[in-house]
């Protein structure tokens, strides 16, 4: 799916994700694995994020998690100039809202990490690099290079 977790933390404040619900349990074991999983409706396809207690198209069925690609484009972003928490992370940090490519309509608020993230661009692609911690693994993404190489050539 993804490229190995990464080390890197700059820019990526250190706090723990939610110990509930339990119904985000699956996204953070993806995310430990270095992957994303986003759940889907068995019966509409609709994919949902955050996930709710039942599908807009009023199925009984569950929600069923999969694994998504992990790549997307920036729907847009923030430029924090303050740290989040007292603590502190090293400011400043570039905030994105990360339409994922392979699963419509799923937007996901993330970190941008990497060479480029401190100059984002609206529609550019992205590509999921997983920042490990010390407790755990936050699904940060990367200005995806490859991808811009590859469509900068084809125009």
């Amino acid at each position: 799916m993804t490229d190995t977790p990464t080390e890197t933390h700059a820019g990526v404040p250190d706090y723990a994700p939610p110990t509930g619900p339990a119904e985000l349990q699956p996204f953070w074991d993806a995310t430990a694995r270095g992957e994303l999983a986003f759940p889907r409706c068995p019966d509409c396809g609709r994919w949902h994020w955050y996930p709710g207690p039942a599908c807009p198209c009023g199925t009984a069925s569950e929600p069923q998690w999969h694994p998504v690609s992990g790549t997307g484009v920036i729907h847009t972003f923030s430029r924090v100039h303050r740290a989040f928490l007292p603590s502190g992370s090293p400011v400043p940090y570039v905030v994105a809202l990360v339409d994922i490519d392979d699963a419509p309509g799923v937007r996901l608020v993330t970190n941008l990490i990497g060479p480029g993230a401190d100059d984002p661009v609206i529609g550019q692609p992205v590509v999921l690099s997983p920042t490990v911690l010390s407790t755990h693994t936050l699904p940060t993404f990367a200005i995806a290079q490859e991808r811009i190489t590859r469509e900068s050539t084809q125009a």
